[in-house]
């Protein structure tokens, strides 16, 4: 499973259909409002997020497109997530919560006809650039089809607000299940019964904890003291605004951001991810922690910085009832490495999990409320987020699905984002970062030296025939 943009998939030729869930005018019930607060999440989301960012996924259906069973099974899926049928409303100062019953939700679809891949592309590059955090439906889909194939391709863009990397990897066999039930004649209400919790009940449960964190709570004090007077730290090789020097080539139009580069790449194969991860095990860290030490000592290497800050996205599905539901579960985690004092991998994987553990009980505070407590104005510059993809439901099918997980083009000068993942095949890794020659020079010696790095790890745990550069 690699984590791409739209642009870098593989779209077939074929007749290109969108598909925009709608309130269904026979049902007659409607919105209805609803008492559970939004996070403090959502709502900064709401203050800054902008109608035109987007994450979602694409696979290939194993089955013949049939659109009435395509509605049924997306239907079906409204009906089980409660966040997808939710929707805020303005409410004096504040926002009201509303939430549209199963029974209500539909589906009307445009068909675009027949189009090349890259017309795809951009058909539905720019649909899904739609979707907004202030207006339902806050998720919607295209397929494309080819008359008398075996399968279709389908793909959903969703805002932020109802959804997570999580639930991205989720929707691949919850969707395809769904339409298989479905097109076998399974009833609606069979389809639609799930023993996911709501989403709604864990963001009333983080707007409480927020409610409780004042400006000396520890967890505000702690993010303080890594903070510091900068603010958030910055990956190392990538200038500030302050340090440029202008010559760097922005996009037209009115947006003061550079558009940010996009690219992801497998680190080493399935073997030596496995042997990798052993050799983590063995010295005491997991695999998390090798590969973000191994990240740390590369950029040493490469930038000699002896110091290493930067923040991890943890989910926060803290209940079995919740590791399955669709929603925005994450927080945040600081990690502060001294790298002068760990100058060995060893040293630094044991360095790296000891600040792991240390903060991860900050994960759960909801950080947007420390960022209201500390008077922050901008968000993480350096994010480095893990997923272990190998048991989610469906990840053995991935490869025959085709599947991706998607985000939308992103803006901004300084920020680099890392994402992680480790599937049967290997480890790879998946990056946004600013599109400039200094970017570009920092992202391609990183990766270089990861491979080399991790490489010559796992070669020491594999078998001599087997120890050779991927």
């Amino acid at each position: 499973m690699e984590y791409t943009e739209l642009s870098a998939y593989d779209l077939p030729a074929g007749i290109v259909t969108t598909w925009t869930p709608i309130t269904d005018p026979a049902a007659g019930a409607g919105w209805r409002p609803d008492g559970r607060a939004i996070s403090p999440s959502h709502e900064q989301h709401l203050a800054q997020g902008e109608t035109g960012s987007w994450i979602g996924g694409v696979m290939r259906v194993p089955a013949p497109f049939v659109a009435d069973v395509l509605i049924r099974t997306l239907r079906a899926w409204f009906a089980r997530h409660e966040a997808l049928r939710a929707d805020v409303v303005r409410a004096g100062d504040g926002w009201q919560r509303r939430v549209l019953p199963a029974a209500d939700v539909t589906l009307e679809h445009q068909l675009l006809g027949e189009q090349s891949g890259a017309e795809a592309h951009d058909t539905i590059a720019r649909f899904f650039a739609g979707v907004s955090p202030l207006v339902w439906p806050h998720c919607v889909f295209a397929t494309v089809t080819e008359p008398g194939a075996d399968g279709f391709t389908l793909a959903f863009g969703a805002d932020h607000s109802v959804m997570d990397a999580y639930s991205q990897l989720l929707w691949f066999d919850e969707i395809a299940s769904l339409y298989a039930r479905a097109a076998a004649g399974e009833s609606d209400a069979d389809l639609a019964r799930t023993g996911s919790a709501s989403y709604l009940d864990h963001a009333d449960l983080e707007r409480a904890i927020a409610d409780d964190l004042g400006g000396d709570a520890p967890a505000v004090d702690r993010w303080r003291t890594f903070l510091g007077d900068g603010g958030f730290p910055r990956c190392p090789g990538i200038p500030g605004i302050e340090e440029r020097a202008g010559a760097e080539v922005r996009i037209p139009g009115p947006r003061t951001e550079l558009a940010q580069a996009s690219f992801a790449t497998w680190l080493v194969d399935g073997r030596r991810g496995d042997a990798f991860n052993q050799l983590c095990k063995a010295g005491g860290g997991s695999l998390q922690a090798g590969l973000l030490a191994a990240m740390a000592m590369v950029l040493q290497e490469q930038h000699g910085t002896d110091r290493l800050r930067f923040v991890v996205p943890m989910h926060t599905r803290l209940s079995l009832e919740h590791a399955t539901a669709i929603g925005w579960y994450v927080g945040l985690c600081p990690v502060d490495l001294d790298l002068a004092a760990h100058p060995t991998l060893a040293g630094l994987l044991l360095h790296v999990q000891a600040q792991l553990g240390a903060n991860r009980d900050l994960v759960p505070q909801p950080f947007a409320r420390v960022m209201e407590l500390l008077s922050l104005s901008e968000g993480p510059k350096f994010a480095v987020s893990f997923i272990d993809g190998r048991f989610i439901p469906g990840a053995a099918s991935w490869d025959e699905w085709q599947a991706r997980a998607l985000r939308s083009p992103a803006y901004a000068d300084d920020e680099v984002y890392l994402w992680f993942g480790r599937t049967q095949d290997g480890l790879n890794v998946s990056a946004r970062y600013p599109s400039t020659v200094a970017g570009e020079r920092m992202m391609r010696d990183l990766v270089a030296g990861l491979v080399r790095l991790i490489d010559e790890v796992a070669a020491t745990a594999l078998p001599a025939e087997s120890a050779v550069t991927a």
